[in-house]
């Protein structure tokens, strides 16, 4: 057994992570916002590919070093911007079981909320686009987020999604076809938000067209 004075353990700081005083912590807040508002800005002028971290850190004023306590890659950043609007995503799908007993107008309202949400964050819709293309450790996140989101509206009893959580080959037929149907909807609510994509009548057909494939889906029962 050791010495009292060597097995003793120092006393963990109380309070503030790390022992950080209240100004420090809102130094490092601040830093962080600031950060994240020059990516917004950075990443709406310059596609993901060609901005670096430079351009970010000249935005946001601060140095390489204080960037890096707050992320460890432009990725890292990315992820942060995507993770940011990941609550009103999964809360707009928490919304589908009862928009779905409304039939046809139910889901086109809540496929016009969805739409909207794209339209919200502006850039991060296409920042998503361009993650999904040039990252191929972000369309393993993607798809994960998406086979969550499948088994938490199976869960809750919704539609076709019920089928999808199910053993056997039938369910891995109907999981794909769950994907194929939210990576439909990520399309279309995608162009939906950028007006030079699809026109207004023509914006109206692809929402008439997801609402009834969405309707058939959701009508389906394990």
């Amino acid at each position: 057994m050791g010495s009292p004075a060597a097995s003793a353990k120092p006393i963990a700081a109380r309070g503030r992570p790390g022992g950080r005083t209240a100004f420090q912590e809102e130094k490092r807040r601040q830093n962080r916002a600031a950060i994240l508002a020059a990516a917004a800005d950075t990443f709406s002028a310059t596609p993901y590919v060609y901005a670096t971290i430079d351009d970010i850190i000249r935005a946001a004023g601060i140095s390489r070093a204080t960037f890096y306590v707050h992320f460890e890659s432009k990725l890292a950043l990315a992820l942060a911007i995507y993770d940011g609007i990941a609550a009103d995503w999964q809360a707009v799908f928490d919304g589908l079981a009862a928009a779905s007993a409304e039939g046809a107008v139910g889901l086109r309202t809540w496929l016009a909320a969805l739409a909207a949400l794209y339209v919200d964050h502006g850039y991060v819709t296409s920042l998503v686009a361009q993650l999904e293309t040039f990252e191929p450790s972000f369309r393993q996140r993607l798809r994960r987020d998406r086979d969550e989101l499948i088994d938490r509206l199976g869960a809750a009893g919704v539609g076709g999604f019920v089928a999808a959580r199910e053993d056997g080959e039938a369910a891995v037929r109907q999981r794909a076809r769950a994907h194929l149907l939210l990576r439909r909807l990520d399309q279309i609510c995608g162009d939906v938000s950028r007006p030079e994509t699809l026109g207004a009548a023509e914006g109206e057909v692809y929402a008439g067209l997801a609402v009834e494939e969405l309707e058939s889906f959701l009508a389906e029962r394990a």
